[in-house]
């Protein structure tokens, strides 16, 4: 089986032009017909790789309106049909600037948070009218950037090999792939949990923090760094001195959850015999450092939960008090 096939896409550009106006006719004062507009329609059950299938070129044009013409009669010519691209529920929309002064800048249109919802990405040309003498303008064209976010209310986070999958699968029923070796997650995975209430709370199963769990060292930390408050928050953290913090970009899916759930591994986590072992209090402390630094700290916001995986009951007290020390809002 090809890789292609079962990749996960959350980021998508595609290159969207509106058609432009038909010339109008001065003999007749005729008006020209308007060219078509681009919008773009969340749909449920869609996904950005069904976006790609149906237009595998990614350009999406819309057709031009029709002339006004003295020798066919027609006066006020008729407009185009606007274009509407089926896109999934939960994508934010941005204009990306190809120009050199502008290099990687780009302009927010908007985001897509319900089914049905539209959004224009892509202004039709206005057709020849006599104040523009007779001159149909042409169709706004550009290139946009789907980014998609998932919606869930409950997203799962957590070390490789923290048990997130097997968590994901006991409380929903849904088919995780499960293993006992790190980074069996490689997509992020949905699911829903339905209560005999007919309440419905989604779930989303993120890929474990795998570059940054291989870089991070609790070592370098200082004393002051590393010590447990008796109230308020963990000491802040000499940024300086930690990695990169890059491969995260699939905490962007945490953005629009209701409340992040934390999964530790009560053993501990060690991603190979040649990295360092950590307890569940430095994994804790690693994973909440990360949610701090990225986006500005926009994570910690959330409704913050704690769930001990793999756990004996002997040890499960000792591991409670030390992580309600560290992490005293969660």
């Amino acid at each position: 089986m090809g890789r292609k096939g079962s990749q996960f896409i959350d980021k998508l550009r595609i290159f969207v032009k509106a058609g432009s106006g038909s010339p109008g006719n001065p003999k007749i004062r005729g008006k020209g017909g308007n060219g078509g507009s681009i919008f773009l329609a969340a749909e449920e059950n869609r996904t950005l790789e069904d976006v790609l299938l149906s237009n595998p070129k990614k350009r999406f044009i819309a057709r031009s309106g029709r002339p006004a013409s003295s020798r066919r009669g027609i006066c006020l010519a008729a407009n185009a049909e606007d274009t509407v691209v089926k896109v999934p529920v939960g994508i934010s929309v941005s204009v990306s600037s190809t120009s050199r002064g502008a290099a990687g800048s780009q302009r927010f249109l908007g985001d897509i948070n319900e089914a049905g919802q539209k959004l224009l990405v892509a202004k039709g040309g206005i057709g020849g009218l006599p104040i523009t003498n007779y001159i149909g303008t042409p169709g706004e064209a550009h290139s946009i950037v789907l980014d998609l976010k998932l919606m869930a209310d409950v997203g799962l986070i957590g070390l490789p090999n923290a048990g997130k999958s097997s968590l994901l699968q006991a409380l929903s029923g849904a088919k995780a792939k499960i293993a006992s070796y790190p980074f069996t997650t490689l997509r992020p995975q949905m699911a829903q949990i339905s209560y005999p209430d007919h309440r419905v709370i989604s779930m989303t199963d993120l890929p474990g923090l795998a570059d940054i769990a291989a870089k991070f060292d609790v070592s370098r930390l200082s004393e002051s760094e590393r010590s447990i408050p008796e109230q308020g928050h963990p000491p802040p953290i000499d940024e300086t001195r930690l990695p990169p913090l890059t491969h995260t970009a699939f905490l962007k899916h945490v953005e629009r959850t209701s409340c992040i759930l934390v999964v530790l591994d009560a053993l501990g986590f060690q991603a190979n015999q040649f990295s360092p072992y950590r307890s569940p209090v430095d994994s804790a402390l690693l994973l909440v450092s990360q949610l701090q630094r990225y986006a500005s700290g926009r994570l910690l916001g959330k409704p913050l939960l704690c769930a001990i995986n793999k756990v004996l009951f002997n040890l499960f007290f000792l591991i409670l008090f030390r992580l309600k020390c560290l992490l005293p809002y969660c």
